[in-house]
């Protein structure tokens, strides 16, 4: 019984394998006179062959022309390199738009603080602008920058002439800050300002109208805004903690500039550092204005 079963599968996997080596013959005749055009002898091996290299010429095509064609774009989750190049500046500019939203609207409300008479808005790195932010960067000098340092210094040695006493062509100057002087205006020692002590965020003045001139930072003064008054003279406040007004804005005399601050490197604690110049030579200020 065992015997005869082997015998049967036997059978029926020659039977399997002539049927797949069996040869046919596949003709094309015309339907008139039956005249015989093409004649082809295949057997079902051949045609699953044919089949399998046909598959797989259309799927290699397919990725050849996915991945060299402007057809790659249409596949989900993959873009151009030109798309991804748009979509990082866009992605810039919305960042520094958010920036620049909240800058102006932390500058809006310290504008009204001023005007109530609130206290001021700190501004944080959340809503700080990119020259707030550069307190955090470290400022090394190196060999070039320190000669030119001492060439520059070497040529302006003599640029700056004191004056000691001039007249104020009847202007009335109004007081920056309601402070105590701390340190005054001593042209032996260059010291070209006068150093006034005030509580903490209190707003410092403008001393005449003008347009102003400087509203920037820097590494040893800090915060500093310069302001272009009439009849040659220009007001420099210095370690400012806040600059309220921008270059071009123009102020009349007693307007709100800054805030008192303690920023820069030659600031040793909370205060403002005023200076007044007059034709291009720095004066005491004592001499104009009664703190």
């Amino acid at each position: 019984m065992i015997f005869a079963n082997i015998m049967k599968d036997k059978k029926g996997r020659e039977k399997y394998w002539s049927k797949l080596f069996h040869r046919y013959r596949f003709v094309i005749m015309t339907d008139s006179s039956f005249e015989e055009k093409l004649s082809l002898t295949l057997s079902r091996l051949n045609i699953f062959a044919f089949a399998g290299i046909f598959v797989f010429v259309c799927f290699f095509s397919t990725l050849l022309l996915i991945a060299y064609t402007p057809l790659s774009v249409y596949v989900p989750g993959k873009s151009s390199s030109s798309v991804q190049k748009s979509l990082i500046e866009l992605s810039l500019k919305s960042d520094s738009l958010e920036s620049l939203l909240l800058n102006r609207t932390v500058y809006l409300e310290n504008i009204n603080n001023i005007i109530s008479g609130n206290e001021l808005i700190t501004p944080t790195e959340s809503n700080s602008s990119d020259s707030e932010k550069e307190d955090k960067i470290i400022f090394e000098k190196s060999k070039a920058d320190s000669l030119l340092r001492l060439l520059v210094e070497a040529e302006g040695k003599s640029s700056i002439y004191v004056k000691s006493a001039s007249n104020n062509n009847y202007l009335m100057f109004f007081t920056p800050l309601s402070g105590l002087i701390s340190d005054a205006y001593s042209s032996k020692i260059k010291h070209f300002g006068v150093d006034l002590v005030a509580k903490d965020k209190s707003r410092i003045s403008s001393v005449l109208d003008g347009t102003v001139l400087i509203s920037h930072w820097t590494s040893e003064t800090g915060y500093v805004i310069a302001i272009q008054h009439k009849n040659d003279y220009v007001s420099l406040y210095k370690h400012n903690s806040l600059l309220l007004k921008e270059v071009g804005d123009f102020v009349n005399a007693g307007d709100h500039i800054a805030v008192i601050g303690n920023s820069g490197e030659l600031s040793s604690g909370p205060h403002l550092h005023f200076e007044l110049w007059h034709k291009g030579t720095p004066v005491n200020p004592e001499d104009y204005i009664s703190f």
